[in-house]
């Protein structure tokens, strides 16, 4: 009877590296008026190019709105068409990397770098994007020496010593990592990530410090599901139920779907609260949300085990094992209540 692991939810540097990518999470009810309101910006930065169609800046700034939209190809052609204009500029070449970097071009991504900062040595911007990209590389050395440069150009960058938790983190320095990311929220109390690794840390040490950074998290972007099931995991862990699937609750109203959410909230009633009923119906609602996920079907078959519906149990095991053949658990289920 396998919990949903807190590790799913872990930011490591490969998720948060490059955060221009990630999406929040858009609700299928504003869908239509955000479809509306992308087609409005782009037809207003189409009209402002074709009255100035040799302003470099402006294909720059439809490419920065393009890469927000994942509209990768289209803003590529427009950082292309920015730096063909003007190719003195060290921003464009850093924009030009991130385009490079979602599509896996690794080789490029390292050039746009190098010129940028050839172009602009004391660039702080492009300082902190070559530590990104040294830190996705994992060559900690150069993570530390740019960030360091930004640093002492300007000391109030809160990126910068979010990277260098990031590499502490990486290096299993956790004191380090701990005292970059308090930094990091000194100077920018409205950093997330640095609240959710902090939160993270703590948890891991099942120190209840934790509860203030995801709870800070949360207040930073309420949107964000990773933050309330980091928060419920570390109530569910240490007993206390009411305020796990409180926070499950709270993930649910931004993630509706989620089915780690669903399946926590399933385990709990399953192997805490011996609530049955309850369990199944949150493993059903998972299996739905994720009809691969083996985990809930065994253990909705083993909360109707509990209940004598051997039928129901059998089927639960064979669907566990139809989706996950290796599925350690459901082979034994099936041998309890014999096949």
């Amino acid at each position: 009877m396998r919990t949903f692991p807190l590790y799913i939810f872990l930011i490591s540097s490969m998720v948060v590296l490059f955060t221009f990518f990630s999406c929040g999470n858009k609700k299928e009810g504003n869908a239509k008026s955000k479809v509306g309101d992308t087609l409005s910006v782009l037809s207003n930065f189409d009209l402002l190019i074709e009255e100035d169609p040799d302003n470099p800046e402006l294909y720059f700034q439809r490419a920065e709105f393009h890469l927000g939209q994942d509209n990768v190809f289209s803003g590529m052609a427009d950082i292309e068409k920015a730096i063909a204009l003007d190719s003195t500029k060290a921003k464009y070449y850093t924009l030009l990397a991130d385009f490079n970097l979602v599509m896996n071009k690794i080789p490029e991504v390292k050039n746009n770098l190098n010129r940028a900062l050839q172009l602009e040595p004391e660039n702080t911007d492009a300082l902190l994007k070559f530590a990104e990209f040294q830190l996705y590389l994992q060559d900690y050395p150069q993570v530390f020496e740019h960030v360091n440069k930004a640093l002492r150009i300007n000391q109030y960058l809160a990126k910068g010593y979010f990277l260098k938790g990031m590499a502490y983190i990486e290096m299993a320095d956790t004191p380090m990592a701990v005292s970059s990311f308090q930094t990091c929220v000194e100077q920018d109390p409205e950093y997330f990530h640095a609240h959710m690794q902090l939160g993270l840390i703590f948890s891991s040490k099942n120190d209840p410090v934790c509860v203030t950074y995801f709870n800070n998290a949360i207040r930073v972007n309420p949107t964000k599901p990773e933050s309330y099931y980091a928060l419920g995991y570390f109530y569910q862990e240490n007993g206390q139920f009411e305020a796990a699937l409180q926070s499950y609750d709270n993930m649910l109203k931004v993630s509706p779907k989620n089915a780690a959410a669903l399946y926590n909230k399933g385990y709990i009633h399953l192997v805490y609260l011996k609530n049955y009923d309850e369990a199944i119906s949150w493993f059903t609602q998972a299996i739905q949300s994720d009809g691969r996920y083996a985990d809930a079907y065994y253990n909705r078959g083993f909360a109707y085990e509990l209940k004598k519906n051997k039928a129901a149990a059998k089927q639960d095991y064979e669907n566990a094992l139809r989706v996950n053949p290796d599925h350690e658990l459901a082979p034994r289920g099936l041998s309890r209540i014999g096949k």
